[in-house]
């Protein structure tokens, strides 16, 4: 790692010139052998300037300085708890900022038969650091359920249980801050800035992982009311009454769960579900197909030309959004009793192959102009109440739209490493991750759980410039033409040994 001298008002700040950051045009898209370390970890002083300049600038900095962390986390979601979770014994001086006052994940959509679509085990640390304190296994036999768990049968969990397992973490963790919402993250010096609501903090590097938003269709924005929102907020809301006639917009789980709590709670409500979906698919999740989220896969799949990669995700998109079978299951039943008992006719109707065109007031109600994808056909229904399962994308607040500006972009999305560093196109003090941002440069995994402790566990490996946990990655089931050892390499698959001491490992 060089450090160059960049002159500022006769002072100067220092600016890593690293690989890690800048990255040739012929290096994009390809993968990079394992960084070097980002920064040393040998104690030092955090507030040392190294300048030339007079006596009176130096002092004027030193009064402004405050103590330099090693990584600074933005949002405390799933993915970023995981990696506070996993920095706890490394040597890394941590800590993660949310604006909330308390972890929430979805809250609105925790409903009472809402599941787990992935296995507990790939939890915040399971899968790379089983002995960790903070597992859903260890979170079980301390709450006195781990034998009862496993008397049960069933190797899922309710969303709710999950929540109250993140909620245990987090509350077992002294390097998370909530109440501070970030304003602006600024290069300063050999690091960076990062200014919130009520403080200023330093860090080496910045990890943002501040969840999604979720995405509403244009002919709705200007709608959002409360008898017209998102699924995120279907908890939040007043619940439909039996006389309302409820249009749900979105064929995913989401959407399928919500329409198992309206006909859980009322034979009355007239409901329409709506999807783009030419049937309600429910999600491929044979063992087989899993094979898609492992770390093996996920670093051939980074290796791909970008069509290539945009191509798969399009392609296996059911692999991690569709309806869970047994929600589908347990749908169809209950509108097959209705339809034994006589409630179903004119109450229950699904269309599919049909995207909402327009909502307008009308009457106290909501008309809805349909386009039919078939055979372009118009139609239209009035509902009182509108909830939209329409999905969710990554948020992009300001302070990260800033920071993107420099980086080196591809078919207008940024460049990311295997290590999910951001690749800048101009010299940066540190190193910026992304999580939950990269569905396209890493595939589906990014966006869901599957591998949330193996990606953290990059970023702690590339903050380091060496491995701290153990490579637990196991042979896949389905190989691709064999590499040769030399593009093994390069893709990271050869593995390593680790510095992190795990009990009875081999």
């Amino acid at each position: 790692m060089r450090l160059l001298p960049v002159s500022t008002d006769g002072v100067q700040d220092l600016a890593i010139a690293d690989a890690q950051f800048t990255t040739p045009p012929a290096a994009i898209g390809q993968a990079a052998a394992h960084p070097k370390s980002h920064f040393s970890n040998e104690a030092k002083d955090p507030d040392r300037i190294y300048t030339t300049a007079n006596d009176k600038n130096l002092h004027e900095l030193k009064e402004t300085s405050v103590e330099m962390l090693d990584v600074i986390g933005i949002g405390i979601g799933p993915f970023n708890l995981s990696l506070a979770a996993l920095i706890e014994p490394t040597p890394l001086r941590a800590l993660f900022l949310e604006k909330r006052d308390a972890l929430f994940w979805h809250p609105g959509l925790a409903l009472p038969n809402s599941r787990l679509q992935v296995s507990p085990l790939k939890d915040c640390v399971t899968l790379v650091d089983p002995t960790s304190p903070y597992s859903f296994l260890n979170y079980l036999a301390l709450h006195g359920r781990l034998y009862s768990f496993v008397n049960k049968r069933n190797a899922s969990t309710s969303r709710r249980e999950f929540i109250e397992y993140y909620r245990w973490v987090a509350g077992r963790l002294n390097t998370l801050r909530f109440s501070e919402d970030v304003k602006d993250v600024i290069p300063f010096r050999d690091g960076y800035r990062i200014s919130t609501n009520t403080t200023t903090y330093m860090a080496r590097a910045v990890v943002v992982g501040v969840g999604v938003e979720p995405k509403i269709p244009a002919c709705a924005r200007s709608l959002l009311c409360g008898t017209v929102y998102h699924a995120a907020d279907y908890l939040e809301r007043q619940l439909p009454c039996a006389a309302e006639h409820v249009l749900v917009v979105g064929g995913g789980q989401s959407g399928a769960e919500i329409i198992e709590d309206i006909l859980t709670r009322s034979v009355s409500t007239q409901i329409t579900w709506a999807t783009s979906r030419s049937n309600l698919f429910a999600i491929d999740d044979n063992s087989f197909v899993n094979e898609a989220y492992t770390p093996a896969y996920s670093r051939r799949f980074h290796a791909l030309p970008l069509q290539q990669r945009r191509d798969i995700v399009e392609g296996e998109m059911l692999t991690s959004d569709g309806i869970s079978v047994d929600l589908c299951s347990r749908l169809y039943e209950m509108l097959y009793e209705r339809s034994v008992d006589g409630t179903l006719a004119d109450r229950f109707r699904v269309l599919s192959s049909v995207v909402v065109k327009d909502i307008t007031s009308h009457n106290k109600r909501w008309r809805v102009d349909l386009d039919e994808i078939a055979t372009q056909r118009n139609s239209c229904i009035l509902v009182d109440r509108i909830v939209l399962a329409t999905g969710f994308q990554p948020r992009t607040p300001p302070f990260l739209q800033a920071l993107l500006e420099g980086a080196c972009m591809e078919d207008g999305l940024p460049v990311l490493g295997p290590d999910y560093a951001v690749r800048f196109s101009r010299h940066m003090p540190g190193p910026i991750y992304l999580q939950n941002q990269s569905r396209v440069q890493h595939g589906l995994q990014s966006a869901n759980l599957s591998l949330v402790a193996y990606r953290n566990s990059q970023i702690i490996d590339s903050l380091l410039g060496r491995p701290f946990y153990l490579n637990t990655s196991a042979r896949q089931m389905i190989e691709v033409c064999a590499p040769s050892d030399t593009s093994e390499r390069e893709a990271g698959v050869v593995a390593r040994p680790s510095t992190r001491q795990v009990l009875g490992s081999t």
